[in-house]
């Protein structure tokens, strides 16, 4: 993907970051989302991983009593802007690694607990402007997704814990990425009833059903009986993967 679309990519996301809009469904599933993690996590000394960690807003929750905060980002932009959000909160404990989440190489057995959260891991794709590239049988087993959460299971220890926050693939879940992305300033290029939202912009975000979720964690070596599903709302799920 070159630089300019992913910059396009980048304005977009900061957009729906930033945004003093957002549709009740997804602020609803945002907020049950953290709202669960603060109670089980929050104030405990950790090693966590946050993959596509924006600007920073989960690190201010959890860093200041974690062991170490590794924040995960492709945007040099927005890493900036965590950057400078951490060091304002003086969060010495949490680091930054600008690139391509596909291409980390996290040490294995290293982490207590990874997040992949606000519907990160839908965003996830090869990188084409081909939308047909993006059929249901690539969906079922994305490479980019496998690559990235294969590396990131293998990296927690024993024990350990993966979040992920998916869109369910429901039309309700769609009407909220359309409603959202359009109210961001964003074009979306896409037919309704696809299992993926793509905009203009080249901002792109799929839905999910469980077997299509299983499909893909079996890819990375996660077995069905270590995923716990919690309804977050009738959009959303948290994924619980334990290791």
């Amino acid at each position: 993907m070159s630089n300019n679309l992913r910059e396009s990519e980048a304005k977009a996301v900061l957009k729906s970051l930033e945004s003093s809009y957002c549709p009740e469904p997804i602020k609803e599933a945002r907020e049950r989302q953290d709202q669960i993690l603060i109670e089980r996590f929050q104030g405990h000394p950790y090693v966590i991983a946050d993959i596509g960690c924006g600007t920073g807003y989960h690190a201010s929750i959890f860093a200041p009593a974690c062991l170490l905060y590794h924040g995960f980002e492709l945007s040099p932009h927005i890493a900036k802007i965590a950057q400078e959000r951490w060091h304002k909160e003086g969060l010495k404990n949490a680091e930054l690694f600008l690139g391509d989440a596909t291409q980390a190489e996290p040490q294995e057995s290293f982490y207590d607990l990874v997040f992949c959260l606000y519907f990160t891991p839908g965003n996830f794709r090869e990188p084409s402007t081909d939308l047909s590239l993006y059929t249901d049988a690539y969906l079922d087993q994305n490479p980019s997704f496998t690559a990235v959460f294969s590396k990131f299971y293998r990296a927690l220890k024993l024990g350990g814990l993966m979040f992920l926050t998916i869109y369910k693939d429901v039309p309700e879940a769609e009407e909220a990425q359309i409603d959202f992305y359009e109210h961001t300033d964003q074009h979306v290029v896409t037919p309704r009833g696809l299992r993926f939202v793509a905009t203009a912009e080249n901002f792109w975000s799929a839905r999910w059903t469980q077997e299509s979720l299983f499909s893909n964690l079996q890819v990375c070596g996660v077995p069905e009986n270590a995923v716990t599903f919690h309804d977050l709302n009738h959009i959303a799920w948290l994924v619980e993967i334990r290791k």
